[in-house]
């Protein structure tokens, strides 16, 4: 490992895997390092598939501990942190590496203040865990073991009580702070031109949706609700990303008839720049824990739909005022309100409400908790 002058917060999670969370940190890296800090984004296993791995912020150490198993976990990680001796440490992900940071601040041999944020659902993974799966025994270790945290954050009030819910906590020991998502960046990447053809066609409108292609956000009923849409005016839809059910959707797409009207080109660097020249963007999913895109698109002046799942979508669009929601796997309901949205473009979402969204606001709120081990 190449020669990294100490950092003061560690950013640790299994792996650079979860677009949404990955972005997150990787903004909260930045304007850290703007305020003087030095941040550090640590992960245990490199994933060779994820291409936000050249999207980390420029000045900022990425460094891959090579740890698999709980065992190789904790040790790597030990010996990591009594080099570095960070003033802090920020796990980014639910799961197993949350608890290895807490066991292995017992035995570290120094003191540093430790931070859990939650940005999944948990209820959803509990829901669907089987008794001989890791993740059914992780919630009765999660409740032990959580408490001995400084800080647990969580990144929508709806995810807030779910997680208190799910482990089984007092709720009042976990913050909610959302997401660091406004900022001049993201307005300037709006600005960047697409390679992509349907939006340099002013006569017909493009629908926009991001997300990986997985179940949880139901791109097949998006899907539906756009064939429905299709009968009655011309348009176009696009989705961003990639994911286990690209040929199913793909085959969909085929069954409907709609090959030349949706378009799957895969992953985006710079989604933003899409979504700042679409007509719409739609969120469809099942859960959410915020729903990073919805205030995306609310910056970029872009009109939204989503779906008003647990939880997040509900509270970035202040349960419908800067938003269209509808219900969950609900095609008609969707169609309808993407045909209304279409035909008249709803007025822009002020600026006083994205300020809670902005990186300045939330960096402040979380160095507020980490301020204790800070310089």
């Amino acid at each position: 490992m190449e020669k990294i002058e100490a950092p003061h917060i560690v950013f640790y999670a299994r792996s650079l895997y979860n677009g949404g969370v990955d972005r997150v940190v990787f903004n909260l890296a930045e304007e850290f390092l703007s305020r003087g800090l030095r941040p550090l984004i640590l992960v245990d296993v490199d994933n060779p598939y994820s291409p936000f791995k050249d999207l980390v912020p420029e000045g900022v150490p990425y460094v891959v501990l090579g740890a698999k198993g709980m065992i190789a976990r904790l040790v790597k990680l030990r010996a990591f942190l009594r080099k570095m001796r960070p003033q802090a440490v920020m796990c980014t992900g639910f799961g197993f590496p949350n608890l290895c940071a807490i066991v292995v601040r017992w035995f570290a041999g120094f003191r540093f203040r430790l931070m859990l944020t939650e940005h999944c659902f948990p209820s959803v993974d509990h829901e669907n865990a089987k008794p001989w799966q890791a993740r059914y025994w992780f919630f009765p270790l999660a409740h032990f073991l959580y408490p001995f945290a400084d800080n647990i954050v969580a990144v929508s009030k709806g995810t807030a009580t779910d997680l208190a819910k799910v482990i089984n906590i007092d709720p009042r020991r976990i913050t909610c702070i959302y997401n660091p998502i406004v900022n001049d960046g993201l307005i300037e990447s709006g600005k960047a031109p697409v390679d992509h053809a349907w939006f340099h066609d002013p006569d017909v409108p493009v629908v926009i949706a991001i997300g990986r292609l997985e179940h949880q956000k139901d791109f097949g009923t998006l899907i539906s609700a756009f064939w429905h849409v299709r009968q009655q005016m011309r348009c176009r839809l696009v989705i961003l990303g990639d994911g286990g059910e690209r040929e199913m959707l793909s085959a969909m797409i085929d069954r409907l008839g709609l090959s030349n009207d949706v378009s799957l080109p895969g992953f985006a660097p710079n989604p933003h720049a899409y979504t700042a020249k679409a007509k719409l963007l739609v969120l469809s999913s099942r859960f959410e824990s915020l729903a990073n895109v919805v205030v995306e698109a609310m910056a970029l002046g872009t009109p939204v739909i989503a779906t008003d799942c647990p939880s997040g979508p509900a509270e970035a669009l202040d349960g419908g005022r800067f938003g269209r929601l509808v219900r969950v796997e609900d095609p008609e309901m969707l169609a309808e309100a993407m045909l209304d949205l279409l035909r008249a473009r709803p007025a822009p979402v002020p600026a006083s409400w994205l300020e809670q969204f902005t990186t300045r606001t939330s960096a402040s709120r979380y160095l507020e908790l980490l301020a204790p081990a800070l310089p």
